[in-house]
């Protein structure tokens, strides 16, 4: 379904969403894959099983999305690896009216926090930057939509940055192999 190695969007992970009839937001499903592989290596199996978890599938739902869904966590750890800063959250187009796209800010931010807590044991540990990055990453996540603004636009676009070099900085620390040039894997 996803070509091997380009980067998923929004509507192509929706239009798998509605395939298998899965009642799921994309923005708040990404955002718990980039928190969980952030954790570090993690087993296919294992990852498939989380997601099947979150994503409440069904056994035949979830055999029918495994093609599509393990291409689609390979393309979401390499943006997240690449030293070149291409990782992006996976947010709506602008073309829906900012409040629908602060919704999925929101459920971006709050189940990358899940992730992190999915997939993280007792010996997590990031930088003084990085446990600052979180704490804001979680007060995004309870984002309101409830404010008018005549800079919406930028300010929505400068949360969304804050937001795409916060999860860099804690999946920097939490892979500091990186700096040596070896690429954490999924098994």
């Amino acid at each position: 379904m996803f070509a091997r190695g380009d980067t998923v969007t929004f509507e192509q992970l929706e239009d798998l969403f509605f395939a298998l009839k899965i009642t799921a937001n994309p923005s708040g499903f990404h955002g718990f894959l980039c928190g969980r592989l952030s954790c570090g290596p993690v087993d296919m199996q294992e990852l498939i099983n989380a997601t099947a978890k979150w994503l409440a599938l069904a056994e035949e739902q979830t055999e029918a999305a495994e093609n599509a869904l393990e291409e689609f966590y390979e393309s979401a750890l390499s943006n997240l690896q690449d030293l070149s800063f291409l990782f992006q959250p996976l947010l709506p187009d602008d073309e829906l009216p900012l409040n629908e796209r602060l919704v999925a800010v929101g459920d971006w931010c709050s189940n990358y926090i899940s992730g992190l807590g999915d997939g993280m044991g007792a010996e997590f540990e990031v930088s003084a930057d990085g446990k600052e990055a979180l704490e804001d990453l979680a007060a995004i996540g309870q984002i309101s939509t409830d404010f008018e603004s005549d800079d919406g636009e930028r300010d929505y676009a400068e949360l969304v940055e804050y937001i795409r070099i916060a999860v860099q900085l804690v999946f920097s620390d939490l892979h500091p192999e990186l700096d040596s040039e070896a690429e954490p894997t999924i098994h």
